[in-house]
């Protein structure tokens, strides 16, 4: 892999001209306009760093609501902090930070009023900042891009990731390292744009599962090869097809007839089977017919006729026996 060192500006400048242009496509060219004052800008960029722009703005919006004044933050604990800015990535440190600013801002001036600092160079103000515990490098940056009008390429790690896996940036780069090499490859009036639509396909959720922030030691590091590196990262991820069971081959004639064969005794061990579970069946729950019922009803009539013929005879003779006495 050739140093990236060795990159040309104007392969900086093309590259990212082209990213600016297809990502413009997709997000549009207008960017976001932030008119806030010195202490509250670095209060957004703590919001604003590794999370989307419009999550940043939500949140910044229920901070300042949900106390009285910056001092009620100021006094307030890290938990409490943390649990107002709860939908943010990071929202520890961010709550961490917030509370380290302002206690930095009225500690040095009694108040509450930072814009002192719009007044200075960018180095005097980058060595004022870097004073203040907890501060990241993108809040360092954003602040000095938005408050002193600085020529930063701001980044995160979110939109260091998505520079990483662009190829825009070398891959062993840290993010100071990787803002100062765009830094000759995009103009001072569009490092906020870029940095912008940058962060845009960074926190898009379409594609921020797919970014990884590692490269291939094989591959040749080469900043205009991220038109074909956006194109992979946008495609559609395949499907897998599932695997079709195979078909039964068709059997021939003479596995049909062999399967006859297999089958015909089973057949005729199977009919003794069906005859026996018939004969086995009781008897009792076989219904009398009516013509089996006659002759017994016959014998019962004669048998009673011969009872009445028998006493008949013998009442005669005992009325001749009495007359003789």
């Amino acid at each position: 892999m050739p140093p990236a060192s060795a990159t040309k500006a104007s392969d900086k400048a093309q590259a990212c001209r082209k990213l600016t242009a297809l990502l413009q496509k997709d997000y549009g060219k207008s960017a976001p306009k932030l008119k806030l004052p010195v202490l509250e800008t670095m209060l957004f960029a703590v919001c604003l760093e590794d999370n989307p722009w419009e999550n940043a703005e939500v949140a910044y919006d229920k901070l300042i609501k949900s106390y009285y004044d910056l001092n009620e933050i100021r006094v307030s604990s890290v938990v409490e902090l943390e649990r107002t800015l709860s939908e943010l990535k990071n929202a520890d440190w961010k709550g961490l930070r917030i509370r380290s600013i302002l206690r930095f801002v009225f500690e040095s001036t009694y108040s509450f009023d930072f814009e002192k600092l719009a007044k200075l160079t960018g180095e005097s103000a980058l060595k004022r900042l870097k004073k203040i515990e907890y501060l990241s490098p993108f809040i360092t940056n954003f602040t000095l891009q938005q408050v002193l009008g600085g020529h930063v390429i701001v980044l995160d790690n979110v939109t260091h990731r998505a520079a990483v896996h662009l190829g825009i940036v070398p891959p062993d780069s840290k993010i100071d390292e990787a803002s100062e090499f765009l830094k000759s490859g995009v103009k001072k009036a569009d490092a906020f744009g870029f940095s912008y639509l940058l962060r845009k396909l960074a926190t898009d959720p379409k594609f921020a599962d797919r970014i990884v922030d590692e490269f291939d030691a094989d591959d040749e590091f080469d900043v205009l090869k991220v038109e074909e590196q956006l194109a992979v990262l946008k495609a559609p991820k395949k499907k897998k097809k599932k695997k079709k069971s195979p078909k039964a081959a068709p059997a021939t004639n003479k596995t049909a007839k062999k399967a006859a064969k297999k089958a015909a005794p089973k057949a005729k061990k199977a009919a003794p089977k069906k005859a026996a579970a018939k004969s086995a069946t009781p008897a009792k729950k076989r219904p009398a017919t009516r013509k089996k019922a006659e002759p017994q009803k016959k014998t019962k009539k004669i048998a009673a006729k011969k009872k009445a013929a028998a006493k008949s005879k013998a009442t005669p003779k005992k009325k001749v026996a009495k007359k003789k006495r």
